[in-house]
């Protein structure tokens, strides 16, 4: 599923549901291999999902010193291609203005910049863990022109600051987040993200087991409180028996002294 909407100086594209939550889980299969192969998972899924696959990869920009489109899209009009440049960070749009600051050289080779970015269904609940959905990610992009270089970065920022915290309101409503509930979150590092969360499960089992066996524990003792309770019982019992025994002796042998 998707939704997009345009704004005055850019556009924004979201997608998630199951597309999203297999390319995550190569991103995280691939987390070994570097920044280049976790970029090319999201150019290739984009380029899929946007351009129907008839973009063109560039590798060169690999190239120490050398700067190269990452992607060519034929123009349906004309012979020509439109190019693009993907920029993919954590943090939403925490490295936004740093990638604003490059912009003339990224122009200099490119029409646009697809400044990308996840999100993630959280908990409104601290410390729960949202595992009911099927997909839990979110990939937003946003769409910057080359015409934008007019704009000052400041103008920009705020621009796409603005627009994407009404994009994001939109998206909740449209993926049918439970409001009172669950909220979309920046993502730091989808891939660390899930390690922590791995371990917080690994923990949080683990503490589960720890108190089921501390219940068994303190059913085992309550069990043995009440054998203890029902040993003084009987306990108590012989006594008082042994008691009235002894009473009956010392009466007897008091009857056995008088009658003699």
């Amino acid at each position: 599923m998707d939704l997009h909407k345009n704004y005055e100086y850019f556009k924004i594209h979201a997608f998630w549901s199951n597309d999203i939550t297999l390319m995550v889980r190569e991103l995280k299969d691939q987390y070994a291999k570097g920044y280049a192969t976790q970029h090319d998972i999201i150019l290739r899924f984009l380029n899929d999902a946007l351009f129907r696959g008839e973009g063109q990869f560039s590798r060169e920009f690999r190239k120490r010193n050398k700067k190269y489109p990452d992607l060519s899209i034929p123009k349906e009009e004309t012979k020509g291609f439109e190019v693009l440049e993907l920029r993919t960070h954590t943090n939403k749009l925490k490295y936004l203005r740093r990638e604003l600051r490059k912009r003339k050289e990224t122009f200099s080779v490119s029409d646009h910049l697809y400044f990308s970015y996840f999100l993630k269904v959280g908990s409104k609940q601290k410390g729960k863990i949202i595992k009911d959905r099927a997909c839990i990610y979110y990939l937003v992009v946003i769409k910057i022109s080359k015409q934008t270089l007019s704009e000052t970065i400041d103008e920009l920022v705020e621009a796409i600051r603005m627009g994407t915290k009404d994009f994001t309101k939109e998206l909740a409503k449209k993926s049918q987040l439970d409001e009172e509930k669950e909220e979309l979150l920046g993502v730091e590092n989808i891939v660390k993200v899930d390690v922590l969360e791995r371990e917080l499960s690994l923990k949080i089992a683990e503490l589960d087991e720890k108190d089921k066996q501390l219940d068994e524990k303190d059913k085992q003792l309550d069990e043995k409180d009440k054998q203890l309770d029902e040993k003084d019982k009987q306990l108590l019992k012989e006594r008082k028996m042994r008691e009235a025994k002894e009473r009956e002796i010392k009466r007897l042998k008091a009857r056995l002294k008088n009658d003699s």
